[in-house]
């Protein structure tokens, strides 16, 4: 009887090792895909990140034009109103609104024109964009560069 015994308590403990052994492959591969998507946020937070950086560049230099046109737009309403003052037996007419010279509008079209341009991709980002403009898949592109494709379809889907 104690022989019985003894051999159901060691199969107990058999199941029991079994079970623990278990339970820890179940929490080794939780603690991977938890790292797995630590990491994915990294990337997304990234991504975001750059991106907002993009934005404000764009926005520093559009501010930068407006001040330039507002500048040379406020230099010559003031040299038309000093020559009106010098000019007394003018007839009546109303002040011209402001108005941008023609060279400046070519300046800044030219500017815009040119950096517009398309330019040899320099960042993965920008060969993300470049290989996708040729046409090539997100597989292609990420065995190309060397990266992952959730990576790639991460820069695709924020390019606009």
């Amino acid at each position: 009887m104690t022989s019985i015994i003894l051999v159901i308590l060691f199969l107990h403990q058999l199941i029991s090792f079994y079970f623990i052994a278990l339970l820890n492959a179940k929490l080794t591969k939780f603690k991977d895909t938890e790292s797995k998507q630590e990491q994915l946020l990294a990337e997304i937070e990234d991504s975001f990140s750059a991106y907002i950086a993009e934005i404000k560049d764009e926005n520093n230099r559009l501010l930068e034009e407006l001040n330039n046109t507002e500048k040379s737009v406020s230099a010559t309403t003031t040299n038309i109103v000093k020559k009106e003052s010098l000019i007394e037996e003018s007839p009546p007419f109303e002040l011209p609104k402001a108005f941008v010279s023609k060279k400046h509008v070519a300046r800044s079209y030219i500017k815009t024109a040119a950096s517009t341009e398309k330019k040899a991709p320099v960042t993965i980002k920008e060969k993300v964009f470049y290989y996708h403009d040729e046409g090539k898949s997100i597989d292609e592109i990420a065995k190309m560069l060397q990266i992952g494709k959730t990576e790639v379809e991460l820069f695709l889907k924020f390019k606009n």
